[in-house]
């Protein structure tokens, strides 16, 4: 294989490996590297012989027998071989080598101008696009919006200075949306990315795709359909990868893995997408980089995330929580005295936290006369009820401002906090920065129920007041059963 076939190769690979790194006493690093589409078709695994990677760390304090030996393990490609759509097939690459990316600074962004086709509305289109091409009779999982096949910002890196030889910033910068799906008894974990190259289709490689499909545009799509397995436990994978005429690449890639229970698999043994049904979302219009967005797309959806903590013994919210919280919270907002801010989007638009699957939280922006600022609200469940500070105990730092608890038990926490904000540019540098307002409510009731109300505004801005925040906050019916 020549060399620019080589470096085409791991351009166009790159998403698709699987990366192993195992951390052990004394600092000591191992990684592995193996191209998720290096495998043959899971039919010709009675006839092919399997590749496999193992590895095994030895800290000082443990005898190397003691250790486990971690191994990867994939069908072997058969080869010489011919796949159908593809006119010649070259000799799969048995190079495996390590592939660490780093970057400096940057934002994730949907409206990064070094990307003009991708924006939040862009996003909004694809992401309504895929969920619209699910098969009937397929679930997507209820989960955050992240989890619910919402196209994420653009993550790329701030500089090209690090990058390997060959590679651009345009390679490495995708937009990514993903989710669990289910459909009977199989189950897995969709993925798609979308990105623009103006690299070529590169050459078909044994064991790196099952067939090669010519679509009337002139765009190909490379099917795979494979296996893996990790220390004994099998994976199914199904994958399609779109190269537009147009420069559009698009990757899906789906398994049977839905659960993962620490370093745990839970594999359903089947996958609940055919390989047309993946092909068919890959050549979804709406996902080319040239496809504008319609007009008057609706605004994006923001996620919002939880307050970190352990809610091991917290059940996870499902659908009809969070419909019944939305509409309690809808109800409240037309009650809403005077002077009240107007927002800008309705207020029942409460999601699961990204990082925390037994909480509900949104991101509003409100508006009253020239003052802009953010409402953030969560709401959770298993909360200890707080006790009121000590303010001559040398460790009280002056916040929260305010406890009072209620005649029904319930404990009030008031806080304000002045604090500036330093956003980063996309070339790593620090822009200026901001000086902001934060006001917040908290109300815990002694069922466990939390519900957190807060306000941010940027100087000259003025927050939502104690008043407005605690109005919300005490709403009767946000409640985790």
């Amino acid at each position: 294989m020549s060399k620019e076939q080589t470096d085409l190769k791991r351009a166009e690979k790159w998403t698709f490996a699987l990366t192993v790194v195992s951390l052990i006493a004394g600092g000591t690093v191992v990684a592995g590297l193996v191209d998720r589409w290096s495998s043959s078709p899971s039919d010709d695994i009675s006839v092919a012989a399997t590749s496999s990677i193992s590895m095994t760390s030895t800290p000082e304090e443990m005898a190397p027998e003691d250790l486990p030996e971690f191994s990867y393990v994939t069908p072997s490609a058969v080869y010489p071989t011919t796949i159908p759509g593809c006119e010649s097939v070259e000799a799969p690459d048995d190079e495996h080598g390590i592939s660490i990316f780093t970057s400096t600074g940057g934002d994730d962004a949907y409206d990064d101008p070094r990307f003009p086709w991708f924006s939040g509305a862009k996003a909004v289109s694809m992401s309504d696009a895929v969920a619209d091409a699910i098969p009937d009779g397929v679930e997507i999982k209820f989960a955050s919006p992240s989890r619910s096949l919402q196209f994420g910002p653009i993550s790329a890196p701030s500089t090209s200075d690090e990058l390997p030889e060959g590679w651009t910033i345009e390679d490495l910068a995708s937009t990514d949306a993903s989710a669990t799906i289910l459909r009977g008894e199989a189950s897995g974990g969709l993925s798609v990315s979308v990105n623009s190259s103006k690299a070529p289709v590169p050459p078909c490689i044994a064991g790196s795709l099952v067939e090669r499909r010519s679509l009337a545009d002139g765009s190909v799509v490379d099917v795979q359909d494979s296996w893996s397995e990790i220390n004994g436990q099998r994976t199914l994978s199904r994958s399609a990868f779109l190269y537009g005429i147009d420069g559009t690449r698009v990757h899906a890639y789906l398994d049977d893995t839905a659960d993962r229970v620490g370093a745990e698999v839970q594999a359903s043994g089947a996958l609940p997408l055919t390989i047309d049904e993946l092909v068919s979302l890959v050549s979804l219009p709406q996902l080319r980089i040239t496809t504008p967005a319609p007009p008057g797309t609706a605004p994006l959806s923001p996620g919002c995330h939880g307050i970190p903590r352990d809610s091991g013994d917290v059940a996870e919210l499902d659908r009809a929580t969070i419909e019944r919280l939305n509409a309690v919270l809808e109800v409240r907002w037309r009650a809403v005295p005077p002077g009240f801010p107007i927002l800008d989007t309705g207020p029942g638009t409460l999601t699961v936290a990204e990082n925390d699957k037994s909480t509900a939280c949104q991101r509003l922006l409100t508006r009253t006369g020239d003052s802009e600022s953010t409402l953030n609200m969560t709401i959770t469940g298993g909360q200890p009820l707080p006790t009121e500070p000590n303010k001559y105990d040398p460790s009280y730092d002056g916040h929260p401002l305010e406890v009072v608890t209620r005649p029904d038990g319930s404990v009030i926490e008031r806080d304000e906090r002045n604090y500036a904000t330093v956003p980063m540019t996309n070339d790593g540098s620090k822009a200026e920065s901001t000086q902001e307002t934060s006001r917040s409510v908290v109300v815990t009731r002694p069922n466990g129920t939390q519900v957190s109300v807060s306000s941010s505004a940027a100087i000259p801005n003025d927050p939502m007041t104690f008043a407005q925040l605690e109005f919300l906050a005490t709403t009767e019916g946000l409640e985790i059963r």
